[in-house]
């Protein structure tokens, strides 16, 4: 007599064993592989909360490989937030001078030679952005060659990426902060870039410590060049493209 399977109704021989269970297995896992490596809005709200609130368990909850996207596009909005801070810093920055060096003539003189002068936007904005970008790049790359290649931790690049991504969520909120310091007191704009650089280097380290299984003695090894490196190559380099 022949039997029937009780989940799928399909026809069985004696003995035979259907195969259903494993095919919704299988359907279950890729709908959640996709679900992880799908970019979602709320994981943006997430982090922003919890880099502010509980760094470390927030970080150790996205640095993961399926999170990758999600960290490339939190550095993408970065170098986009920088770079138009990096634009209005010149811009301020330079009236201020502009009010400096004229506070000898007239209002109406003041004014018109402060406003003669137009700085080129997209060249400076440009410039911004691939300072953050050359400096998020080199960082993640550096973080997976001597994590991974030399002291044989299971860092792959995407996991590199998700953790510089979701570490660099905390200097972009505080960019924004200091970008609205510029109009109120440009001196105070700077302490807050200063104090969020600390930050951001704070969590980066934590970060490596919590995720990876680096020996702790060596784990200088990984933070110090990633972060030389990519400030070297920042610094260096990045001027060179608008010389």
């Amino acid at each position: 007599m022949s039997k029937f399977c009780t989940r799928c109704g399909k026809p069985l021989e004696e003995g035979q064993v259907c195969d259903c269970s494993i095919n919704v297995a299988a359907v279950t896992n890729n709908s959640n592989s996709s679900a992880t490596t799908a970019l979602d809005f709320n994981d943006f709200i997430t982090i922003i909360k919890g880099i502010f609130t509980r760094p470390a368990d927030t970080i150790k909850e996205f640095a993961k490989s399926e999170k990758a996207l999600l960290g490339l596009v939190a550095i993408l909005i970065n170098c986009i937030v920088s770079g138009l801070f990096y634009y209005f810093f010149c811009d301020k920055t330079l009236g201020g001078y502009m009010s400096l060096f004229t506070g000898g003539f007239s209002s109406s003189y003041s004014s018109l030679l402060s406003g003669s002068i137009s700085l080129p936007f997209g060249k400076l904005f440009f410039m911004g952005f691939l300072f953050l970008l050359f400096w998020f790049a080199v960082c993640g790359f550096v973080i997976f060659i001597i994590a991974n290649a030399i002291l044989k931790d299971k860092m792959d690049i995407k996991k590199a990426f998700a953790l510089v991504g979701v570490c660099s969520v905390f200097t972009t909120i505080t960019t924004l902060v200091a970008w609205l310091f510029l109009y109120i007191k440009i001196q105070v704009s700077l302490v807050i870039l200063v104090i969020a650089a600390g930050f951001y280097l704070t969590h980066l380290y934590q970060g490596l410590s919590d995720t990876t299984e680096v020996d702790r003695n060596k784990l200088v090894y990984v933070f110090m060049p990633a972060v030389s490196l990519a400030t070297f190559v920042m610094v260096y380099f990045v001027p060179k493209f608008f010389s």
